[in-house]
């Protein structure tokens, strides 16, 4: 079975409604910015010397890792060693894809939302074995159109998330390699529950009783940015799951701390490159093209 990797693209966007999947082979690679989805991610990696990471986690990745990514978490991948080959699969999932794919009894989508998930699983070699080797099949269908090809990918999808959900939830006997730090764990879930009010430097340096030029260092190390942008991030994820769940754009900044409207309309257009109400309407559009598709299958 021949494999042809992807030439690599730095949209951060579906174009499909269900997945897409991308095995990638780069050399020279950079750096890739902080940034966030609106779906799920499960990226392979095969081959490299990498760092990734998540909401101010770092993962020093051996091959095999798979990292398991939500929708609300803040991710980039450090390049460690750019002459050396960076290898890996990039599977993207539309959530409500995901969970249509799930049963009453069986939530796929477990594994990005549960409170105990874990992050990076560190795989058996025959699970590292049985993982790519879906992959595999998964990115061969994307050129096929014979018979069975609008059921395999879906088949194949569901038994991959299976195995993923089985893998993230049983007990760990390969220790995986991750550097965090307990401040900036505490600073960062301080962050998520206090969005919609002020947050500064000043006030969380006094909050955890520390210098605020030493959580400002400490916090650019651990995450990749500055506390003002990862702040910022946070808020913008919000502020776009509230416009979907149908709350009116003109009062989400309120719930989301930008205290103006035309602060949270200026950092939603230099983040998305669309304003909040251009968003809005792509994603009903979006959603109106799929039912349309739907009805006539």
């Amino acid at each position: 079975m021949s494999k042809s990797k992807n030439d690599y693209s730095n949209r951060q966007h579906m174009y499909r409604k269900d997945y897409e999947l991308f095995y990638y082979k780069d050399m020279q690679f950079k750096n890739v910015s902080l940034h966030h989805h609106d779906f799920f991610e499960v990226y392979f990696f095969v081959k490299g010397e990498v760092r990734y990471q998540i909401e101010g986690r770092n993962y020093h990745l051996v091959p095999g890792d798979i990292l398991l990514v939500n929708h609300k978490e803040l991710h980039q991948v450090l390049i460690e060693n750019p002459d050396h080959y960076y290898e890996r699969y990039v599977l993207w999932l539309n959530k409500d894809y995901l969970r249509s794919l799930s049963s009453g009894r069986t939530d796929l989508t477990r594994c990005f939302l549960d409170q105990e998930k874990k992050t990076l699983l560190r795989t058996s070699m025959e699970n590292h074995q049985l993982i790519r080797g879906i992959l595999d099949k998964l990115h061969y269908q994307n050129k096929e159109d014979g018979f069975g090809a609008d059921l395999l990918p879906k088949a194949l999808l569901t038994e991959l998330m299976i195995e993923l959900n089985r893998m993230s939830f049983e007990e760990d006997k390969l220790q995986p390699q991750v550097k965090k730090n307990q401040l900036i764990d505490s600073v960062i879930s301080f962050i998520n529950e206090h969005l919609e009010e002020e947050i500064n430097m000043d006030l969380l340096a006094a909050e955890f009783f520390i210098s605020k030029y030493h959580l400002s260092r400490e916090f650019k190390k651990y995450t990749g940015t500055t506390l003002y942008r990862f702040v910022v991030q946070k808020r913008l994820i919000k502020a776009k799951g509230l416009i979907l769940e149908g709350n009116p754009i003109t009062s989400v900044y309120e719930e989301c701390g930008f205290g103006d409207y035309s602060n949270f309309f200026r950092a939603f257009k230099n983040e998305y490159g669309l304003t909040p109400k251009e968003f809005l309407g792509v994603m009903e559009e979006r959603k109106a093209s799929e039912t349309r598709a739907d009805t006539r299958i």
